[in-house]
């Protein structure tokens, strides 16, 4: 038999054999039956949330009816699938490319359901989206996300995939002992049709999460060219349409302004990030999934892997293309859904029983929207106010941008006077407080409450002097119109110390330390605007007005009376040259090597000084 004929051959036994078929069931046993455990999650049609999984339908209806509803909602066609379904990147928040204070607008990623049977991902996406779309006017973290970040979700990569594990999501095959089509398809259609009668349904496709470079096809121990394998990589990097599509959400987003991306899957509870050698980028991101991580009580854990490693995922390609915090997000279980009471069969983690969703889909919300929160801006002091005790605004300044620079502006000036009362009022650029469900400041194990300290640091008759204030006496203000945003604005009274005469005060600085709500220090000098780039942040000083530490500190920006003196005290220490005793010119021929010693310790102190 030739060759031709026997590939012939072949070919039709491949997709001639059928693939054993399986059938989930809560507690029912026997041939061809996987009891799980717990009632078999089904796809309801519904476009609010549900205790449970949704249909794709009435996903993409949710998605598009929220654009409808939103102006801060806007949906933006970045590729199509294999079976000609459109992926939708969802544009959420502001579209200016600078924030009301005049700070650079950063932007976000987000993609979900990139492996089509975890059906968790799609969920908590959409949860990210509606929580956004509920609580937009609430004066607090949404709305403060929506105005100051540019966020792109991709809800649903893998539609194909998906929608083919929601035709069957109580049936499964396996041909190869592992189930991989049905509710467990894994990949994208590639190569193959929509029953799962036959073997090639049941091994074909392309593996998206090994489909990117720069780490494509490099690990042969978790990613693979045999086109059956569950993790086969495609026949080139970026071969497959949903992970062009993907790319170009980076395109919506602004590739220039990019500064935090996730890809969402189940399961194993857990951040992975890649490390890649560029120390500030990687520690960056190693704090902000501590910051994710402590909004759930640390449930998740973290796991990031060797610079110059991968395995072809999209974590790997957003982190080493753009530098920025970037995460494979592995939603719970932790290991099986026996933690849920189910009976713990091989694979259950990707079957989360519907009971458990609606609470996924708000922790997982918690957490990444303070991972947004955290990569949004840098908190800052933006201006002060002194109130008399009738309420009248005796001083006030502020930062006022212009181009790259902010220049402190002063719109109230009046008299300061010893031993006056008056209420002071910090106010930031940012929420800086957790509030819980009743509206009430509370800690979060980042930042706690006031968790401010703040003093007057003066210099009178030519000598330095500190005031403290009691910031115990003080509180951030939560009430709804009242302020920017809730918790921006910290209020306590002070009074001026008896000793103080304003006359003689040559420098008069408003001194604050605290945290954000993401336990981020405050930038020490707001006159240089903070941004983000190349894995780093620029200008964000911090109390020695360093600018790689990534850590802030205490401000002594916000001066009300400027000596024009340094802002940042000078803590190097100048090296004066030593120039080596000459020997003694007591011998015959000491004159001599005196003279030429000398020359050769000048040129040492010339050398040494033109360093």
């Amino acid at each position: 038999m030739g060759r031709f004929s026997l590939a012939c051959v072949l070919l039709l036994f491949a997709t001639s054999v059928s693939a054993q078929q399986y059938r989930y069931t809560d507690t029912e046993s026997g041939a061809g039956l996987i009891p799980l455990g717990y009632p078999v999650p089904q796809p309801v049609d519904s476009l609010t949330p549900v205790d449970g999984f949704r249909t794709y339908e009435s996903l993409n209806s949710r998605h598009q009816q929220l654009v409808g509803q939103s102006p801060w909602f806007s949906a933006t066609a970045v590729g199509t699938t294999l079976k000609g379904q459109t992926i939708w990147a969802y544009q959420i928040g502001t579209s200016d490319t600078t924030n009301a204070l005049g700070g650079p607008v950063g932007s976000a990623l987000i993609n979900g359901g990139i492996h089509a049977r975890e059906w968790q991902s799609p969920e908590a996406t959409t949860g990210y989206m509606e929580a956004l779309f509920e609580h937009q006017n609430d004066q607090h973290l949404h709305q403060y996300l929506l105005e100051n970040l540019h966020l792109v979700i991709i809800p649903v990569l893998n539609i194909d995939g998906f929608v083919q594990t929601q035709r069957y999501p109580s049936q499964v095959t396996s041909s190869v002992g592992t189930p991989r089509e049905g509710r467990m398809r894994r990949k994208n259609l590639r190569d193959t049709d929509t029953d799962i009668e036959t073997l090639d349904d049941n091994l074909n496709g392309v593996d998206l999460n090994r489909n990117n470079d720069p780490y494509w096809a490099t690990n042969d121990q978790r990613s693979s060219s045999v086109q059956t394998s569950l993790v086969y990589h495609g026949s080139v990097a970026a071969s497959e349409p949903e992970t062009q599509a993907l790319q170009q959400g980076a395109v919506v987003a602004g590739e220039q302004r990019l500064r935090f991306y996730t890809d969402t899957h189940s399961f194993s509870q857990i951040y992975y990030t890649p490390l890649i050698g560029q120390t500030r980028r990687d520690r960056i991101a190693a704090r902000v999934a501590t910051v994710m991580r402590a909004a759930n009580a640390n449930k998740y854990r973290y796991g990031p892997s060797a610079a110059g490693s991968g395995i072809g995922a999209t974590d790997e390609y957003f982190a080493n293309t753009y530098a920025v915090p970037s995460y494979t997000l592995e939603i719970e279980p932790l290991s099986s859904a026996s933690e849920y009471g189910g009976f713990g069969i091989s694979h259950d983690g990707f079957i989360l029983p519907a009971s458990e969703v609606a609470r996924m889909r708000r922790e997982t919300t918690a957490a990444t929207l303070i991972g947004l929160y955290t990569m949004a801006d840098i908190p800052y002091v933006q201006e002060i106010q002194l109130l008399d005790t009738d309420q009248q605004v005796v001083w006030q300044q502020h930062w006022q941008a212009d181009g790259q620079q902010r220049t402190l502006q002063r719109t109230v000036q009046g008299s300061l006077n010893a031993g006056q009362s008056y209420q002071l009022r910090v106010i930031f650029n940012k929420p800086m407080r957790s509030l819980d469900e009743g509206g009430e400041v509370v800690g979060n194990g980042l930042s706690t409450l006031p968790g401010i300290t703040l003093s007057w640091q003066a210099v009178m008759d030519g000598e330095a002097q500190t005031w403290s204030i009691d910031a115990a006496q003080g509180q951030w203000i939560t009430d709804v119109g009242s302020v920017r945003y809730r918790t921006d604005t910290f209020v306590v009274p002070v009074t001026l110390p008896e000793t103080f005469e304003l006359s003689s005060v040559t420098r008069l600085t408003m001194a604050v330390s605290t945290t954000d709500m993401a336990g981020q220090g405050l930038d020490t000098n707001p006159a240089t605007i903070v941004d983000w780039q190349q894995g780093r942040w620029l200008n964000y000083e911090d109390s020695d007005g360093n600018t790689d530490t990534d850590t802030g500190g205490e401000d002594v920006a916000m001066r009300l009376i400027d000596d024009g003196s340094p802002l940042y005290e000078d803590t190097s220490t100048p090296t004066t040259p030593v120039v080596p005793t000459p020997p003694s010119t007591s011998s015959s021929s000491g004159g001599v090597f005196s003279v030429w010693w000398g020359f050769l310790s000048l040129l040492v102190v010339i050398r040494r000084q033109s360093r």
